[in-house]
């Protein structure tokens, strides 16, 4: 089992020239294009190559071009690198192409999804009156407690992304939030205006929110073939709920992306890979962990860097492999020079179980020992060997 989870960026990660790259060396790429662009009746590759910025930044345009380039970079990452990820996450839009990735939507489904989504989100807020905009340097509490006090019912304005430790975006009302930056500015915090056209996951998509529920009534769900972090839970979809309800949660709900990666973490996760254009959530996994490795397939000579990777890795792991090997040999034949046999023996025969339950595992070809496995296995037999005393080791 391996121990990457792939990452799916949201809006905001749009820019001229996406997916390009994959189009010119990948034919499966040219054919997710046209799909793309047969489904929604619309030349995606046009925009996403030739358009304007303005153009492609519209909600109703960004994304389904975002979840094409996603899906391509991801059926890149197969076909090239072949590692099956433990978990898939996406930020905001994101999610959907995770969902894609997972088997639960066809890309027929999602792509006309997403072009819907962005039409009603886009029509929620046809005078723009809301906007949504970046925050660091601020505590989570602080923002929210500020939140509180400025918000009001015609005025909303809510924290919509966690995305790191003391980097947040606020959204809701321009008037709002207008005053959460004048009482926050002279603290020192930096604010930065998205490249959105809309106040997503706030108050003012609830309007949004229940007009496409109905939409999400009339897709076909399957079941997940790999985990998918929900940004309404930080945690895996539950089998106890529904794909429509996580989804429409979503509209309104922060996204809690910085409670997500502590989750992969927890979960064993060493590497993400950012599959769609631009590094954002790479760089933001960089901010909020040094355990967890960042990368990036954003484009074909992306690969290179992730092969080079992946081939170290995996020499270091067979070596490291066959240094188990004979060290379960080792701790299992070396004689015992402990003269407490009562020490030796509450200590140690515990271990012999796990010990040969270790050799099974390594003899069975269709298992693959995780790094966390080998290094606790590792540790293990150093412990036998400790115990048992042996001459050597007491010079060492």
């Amino acid at each position: 089992m391996s121990n990457i989870a792939l990452l799916f960026p949201g809006q905001g990660s749009q820019m001229i020239g996406m997916g390009k790259g994959f189009w010119n060396h990948f034919d499966m790429a040219r054919k997710i294009f046209e799909e793309a662009s047969d489904a929604i009746s619309f030349d995606l590759r046009k925009l996403c190559f030739e358009g304007s910025m303005d153009d492609l930044t519209m909600t109703i345009n960004a994304q389904p071009a975002l979840l094409t380039v996603s899906v391509i970079a991801y059926q890149v990452y197969m076909q090239e690198m072949g590692v099956e990820p433990r978990y898939l996450a996406g930020h905001s839009l994101g999610e959907y192409s995770a969902l894609v990735c997972a088997g639960v939507l066809s890309f027929h489904d999602a792509i006309k999804l997403v072009r819907q989504r962005g039409i009603i989100m886009q029509n929620a807020d046809p005078d723009q009156q809301g906007t949504m905009v970046a925050c660091s340097n601020i505590r989570l509490e602080t923002l929210q407690t500020i939140c509180e006090e400025v918000s009001t019912l015609e005025y909303p304005v809510c924290v919509a992304c966690i995305n790191a430790d003391q980097q947040f975006v606020i959204s809701g009302h321009r008037r709002s939030i207008q005053k959460m930056i004048a009482r926050t500015e002279f603290r020192g915090i930096k604010h930065s205006f998205l490249n959105v056209s809309g106040p997503y996951h706030s108050p003012m998509m609830q309007i949004a929110a229940k007009q496409f529920k109905a939409e999400l009534e009339q897709i076909k769900y399957n079941p997940a073939i790999i985990p998918i972090i929900s940004n309404v839970t930080a945690e895996p979809y539950q089998p106890d709920r529904s794909v429509i309800d996580y989804l429409n949660m979503q509209m309104t709900m922060p996204v809690r992306w910085l409670e997500s990666m502590h989750y992969l973490i927890g979960n064993g996760i060493t590497e993400v890979i950012e599959l769609g254009s631009k590094h954002v959530l790479a760089g933001l996994m960089s901010k909020i962990t040094k355990s967890i490795m960042p990368y990036s397939l954003s484009q074909p000579s992306d690969l290179l860097i992730l092969k080079n990777i992946h081939g170290r890795k995996n020499k270091l792991m067979t070596i490291r492999k066959n240094m188990l090997s004979k060290l379960v040999v080792t701790a299992h034949i070396t004689r015992n020079y402990n003269p407490d046999s009562i020490s030796y023996a509450d200590r140690v025969e515990p271990l012999f179980l796990k010990l040969q339950q270790v050799k099974e595992l390594l003899d069975n070809p269709g298992y693959e020992l995780s790094e966390e496995e080998i290094n606790s296995y590792i540790q293990m037999c150093h412990s036998i060997l400790s115990a048992k005393r042996i001459p050597m080791m007491r010079s060492c």
